[in-house]
């Protein structure tokens, strides 16, 4: 099933397939979205990458092989999904397909490890992701055809979540400090990398800057406690934007930096995509699965 378009729901094909053809700035809405979906039913579970456009249903489905597809990321320049596929009963690896769910070509696969958490550089030249070995992971740069890979020096422990500067110039990453998670920021090249928000204290990860570099939206807290929050990149200063008994996690900046788009457990405990926008304002479900779940957000 590589490598080909799958049904959509009657009435939908022709809608998602015109959207998928299109360039992503002709396309006919504000909202396009790529993202990961767990499909749970009689035969049992299956991940795989999604693309929903405009509104609730609008949906098409781009991967269908066996194993896991998550981790959807979209290069405009190259016009490609970078995404997360873990074969049955092997290791995390990086592959890239065409926006139509074709092409698919393996990127990153590494012996004894799984890689994970793809990010292209603005000017698409190069892959940043985690490489997780022996129980410690690190962000790793290569090319972007996964060619002359280095490890980002960032200094003792694990880190990993890279999340590239709109200038290309800084990743933002997470470290793992004894129990504690915390967002850092380092040159591409290396260097001694500086804590985002030195004050805050909550466990920080999944970090997505915005388009004009000066915020970064990430995940405070962990589990139930889980909130949307922004940092300012000069100040660190931190914004809380969601505050509920369910976990919310995942933000990511639509290109204009209008709207963000997060994974929430509410209603019902599934996780679900919702859009809100950068003040925390206006929050609007764009998925509602009772049984099925919609994780990894990416705009187009």
């Amino acid at each position: 099933m590589s490598g080909r378009l799958l049904p959509v729901p009657a009435g939908l094909a022709l809608v998602a397939a015109a959207c998928l053809y299109s360039p992503p700035d002709q396309l006919p809405s504000s909202v396009r979205l790529l993202y990961s979906k767990l499909d749970v039913d009689s035969l049992g579970e299956s991940t795989n990458i999604w693309f929903v456009v405009a509104r609730k249903d609008n949906e098409l489905r781009l991967t269908g092989d066996e194993g896991e597809d998550t981790q959807p990321f979209f290069a405009p320049g190259l016009r490609r999904v970078f995404f997360t596929r873990r074969p049955p009963a092997g290791r995390d690896e990086i592959w890239s397909m065409d926006l139509d769910g074709n092409d698919e070509r393996r990127v990153v696969r590494m012996e004894g490890a799984d890689v994970r958490d793809p990010a292209v550089s603005p000017d698409d030249r190069h892959l940043a992701c985690t490489v997780i070995r022996d129980g410690r992971s690190q962000v790793m740069i290569s090319d972007v055809d996964g060619t002359n890979p280095r490890p980002l020096m960032v200094g003792g422990g694990s880190s990993s979540q890279p999340s590239w500067s709109p200038d290309g110039r800084t990743l933002a990453i997470v470290r793992e400090e004894g129990e504690r998670r915390r967002i850092f920021l380092i040159d591409v090249s290396g260097g001694v990398p500086r804590p985002l928000a030195q004050a805050d204290a909550e466990n920080q990860r999944e970090p997505d800057w915005s388009p004009d570099g000066t915020r970064i939206a990430f995940t405070r807290g962990a589990g139930n406690g889980a909130e949307i929050a922004i940092a300012t990149v000069t100040t660190g200063a931190v914004t809380r934007l969601t505050d509920n008994s369910v976990e919310d996690r995942a933000p990511a900046w639509s290109t204009t930096g209008e709207r963000i788009a997060f994974v929430s457990r509410r209603p019902e405990g599934k996780e679900n995509l919702w859009l809100m926008d950068p003040d925390g304002e206006n929050m609007t479900d764009l998925t509602d699965y009772e049984d099925d779940e919609a994780r990894d957000p990416d705009w187009l």
